[in-house]
């Protein structure tokens, strides 16, 4: 199930991946979390609360979960209190989704390796700063990356765009020539508001977010030969 919009003239010079649900399983992991994270504080989200927290930041579910709790006649430092333990406890509970059962996405990394061999490559994440070091760490990803920008590097994350654009500069690029991968309504939004050209990686195109292209697994032949052709543009380019 590949497509695209795109301008067949068109192709990146420089090109930056979301994490979690692209490069990594780790959706279902960061679902569970919330979760058990509701429950602790016995809160029954709703669909749409539920919905707001895909492709988050784990700041977000802080501030759903203070905005769910009563805390009427607590005091300003006592609300402050309350904040700092939910943020301390979400964090911790983050920190831990390494351990928690990770899998990398079939043909995401083979993608990462062929693209850093034409041209620079970032992932921008909603995860935290340290945490997403871990993980490209881990499994494989740093070394073929120019650069990699975390939530706590930015002064607002997805969906605002600044993750996508401090992404793309320090690659020095140029947005409308950059190639990016997303999964989530967040991320696409974060993607395209920066003026990079969006694919989405979605095994369900009629719930999916809008995009410059669909694809639903890093290995479709249709999907390969579409970046193989944008590699035989760029190094035209460069003779």
């Amino acid at each position: 199930m590949f497509s695209t919009s795109v301008d067949s003239q068109w192709f990146p010079t420089c090109a930056v991946f979301d994490c979690d649900g692209v490069l990594l399983d780790s959706e279902k992991v960061w679902e569970e979390i919330q979760q058990e994270t509701f429950q602790q504080f016995n809160i029954e989200p709703t669909a749409e609360i539920l919905d707001r927290l895909v492709g988050s930041a784990a700041s977000d579910l802080v501030d759903v979960i203070v905005e769910l709790t009563d805390l009427a006649g607590y005091s300003e430092q006592e609300k402050e209190e309350f904040y700092r333990s939910v943020a301390k406890q979400v964090h911790e509970s983050e920190g831990n989704i390494i351990e928690r059962g990770l899998e990398t996405i079939p043909g995401a990394l083979d993608l990462i390796k062929k693209l850093s061999a034409v041209i620079p490559v970032a992932v921008a994440s909603n995860s935290s700063s340290d945490l997403l070091t871990n993980k490209l760490t881990k499994f494989g990803h740093r070394e073929y990356l120019t650069a990699w920008v975390g939530a706590h590097d930015v002064e607002n994350p997805k969906p605002a765009p600044d993750l996508y654009l401090e992404a793309i500069k320090r690659l020095d690029g140029e947005p409308s020539r950059t190639f990016t991968v997303e999964d989530s309504h967040a991320g696409a939004q974060a993607a395209q508001g920066s003026g990079a050209v969006t694919f989405i990686f979605t095994q369900n195109r009629e719930n999916a977010p809008s995009g410059d292209g669909y694809f639903d697994s890093f290995t479709d032949p249709d999907f390969l030969a579409q970046i193989d052709s944008w590699i035989e543009r760029l190094k035209a380019g460069q003779e």
